[in-house]
């Protein structure tokens, strides 16, 4: 799989050009957010130090009913920060903070990404494919 997309149509937040290792591990991809009047793109490296961003669509899944607080998932260089969060009528609200560089001399962005609770099954086996091993 080539892509995973958090939305449909034009706007929104993809996840692409995934870079596998010869065993299949994902080594990096690119985040692709696109917004009325804004593209912007930032790679992205997938540590086999700690758990890919598919844990968080795990984890949503499995509280499909809902949960307080939030989930989150964070690269290990602070790259790509992902942050969900549920109300009680099963409303998913996904935050994609990216940045580019370094605080310092990089730029940031925040999109947001808007989920039923009945797509959570259907988005935990999308990120599994696209953040795991090839199959």
């Amino acid at each position: 799989m080539d892509t995973f997309a958090l939305t449909e149509g034009e706007f929104g937040v993809t996840f692409c050009r995934p870079a596998r290792s010869n065993d299949g591990l994902l080594e990096s991809f690119v985040v692709r957010i696109v917004e009325p009047g804004l593209t912007a793109e930032a790679p992205v490296g997938n540590s086999p130090y700690i758990q890919g961003p598919e844990i968080l669509f795990r984890e949503m899944a499995e509280s499909w009913r809902g949960w307080s607080g939030e989930k989150s998932w964070n690269a290990l260089e602070g790259e790509l920060a992902l942050t969900a969060t549920a109300d009680s009528q099963g409303h998913i609200t996904v935050r994609v903070q990216v940045r580019s560089g370094s605080c310092f001399d990089g730029w940031s962005l925040t999109s947001f990404a808007f989920l039923e609770a009945g797509q959570l099954e259907f988005f935990q086996k999308r990120a599994s494919r696209f953040f795991g091993r090839e199959p």
